[in-house]
């Protein structure tokens, strides 16, 4: 089963579909984005260029569900070459018109969900830090396709995160959502995303749960200090009573 399956927006006519893509999850710091590639692809174009509109592409599972998508227009098929031991299968070169995603661990992260959804908290924790975005973004994308809203689901009085795993605030996020919704749960991946889940869920008008915050002080130091100051108040405002007593502070 191909993991990508480009398609028409509104009417969802196939396109192609294609094993991999490179190039689309981008790391920002290689500077300005080119094509990508489509490795493995369906489509065999007789002629180039070949031009679509009103693209968008989907990300599947190993049983051909939709589990993430991206909207990306118009695009251009500028370059094809057979795929090395592809059986009749075809690589694309694909202008999106620079449009990519500042996420270069996605892909891998996307092949991993693929398989499934985390069944077990923690994942991110084995990718380095900074692929801890890369792994929000994901799991952004795959709760909402997968029909959740942006709320609380866990009915717990009292939840627990780990300052001592929180090296960047996108950790921050990553522990948060699987500690209030289950593993990969989101809830939120910035402040004004984690005001919406909050406020969606009653807070603001009543306590909401009681955020019991180990090592507050690692990560105090680890994160950008706006960026946890943010989150902190988003969480009170929210009706999130936060417990770092352990460290002597609150």
């Amino acid at each position: 089963m191909n993991m990508y399956r480009f398609v028409e927006d509104e009417t969802q006519r196939e396109i192609l579909t294609a094993d991999d893509l490179r190039g689309f999850f981008a790391d920002p710091s290689t500077g300005e984005s080119g094509p990508v590639v489509a490795v493995g692809t369906s489509l065999e174009p007789e002629k180039l260029p070949l031009s679509f509109g009103d693209v968008e592409f989907q990300v599947r599972d190993v049983r051909g569900k939709e589990i993430g998508s991206y909207y990306v227009g118009a695009i251009e098929v500028i370059g094809a070459r057979d795929t090395e031991g592809g059986h009749g299968r075809t690589d694309l070169t694909i202008s999106l018109g620079g449009y990519t995603l500042p996420y270069p661990y996605a892909g891998e992260i996307w092949r991993t969900w693929s398989h499934g959804p985390p069944v077990a908290s923690g994942a991110w924790k084995d990718l380095p830090a900074e692929a801890h975005r890369s792994w929000l973004h994901v799991v952004q994308q795959a709760w909402f396709s997968a029909g959740h809203r942006a709320r609380v689901y866990g009915d717990a009085d009292t939840y627990e995160i780990a300052g001592a795993d929180l090296a960047t605030i996108d950790s921050f996020y990553c522990a948060l959502g699987e500690a209030v919704n289950g593993p990969g749960g989101y809830l939120g991946s910035n402040p004004s995303a984690l005001d919406d889940c909050l406020s969606n869920s009653g807070g603001g008008r009543r306590r909401l749960f009681r955020l019991v915050w180990r090592d507050f002080e690692v990560s105090r130091r680890n994160i950008d200090e706006d960026e946890l100051s943010w989150a902190v108040e988003a969480l009170r405002d929210g009706g999130v009573e936060i417990d770092i007593s352990s460290d002597g502070d609150q």
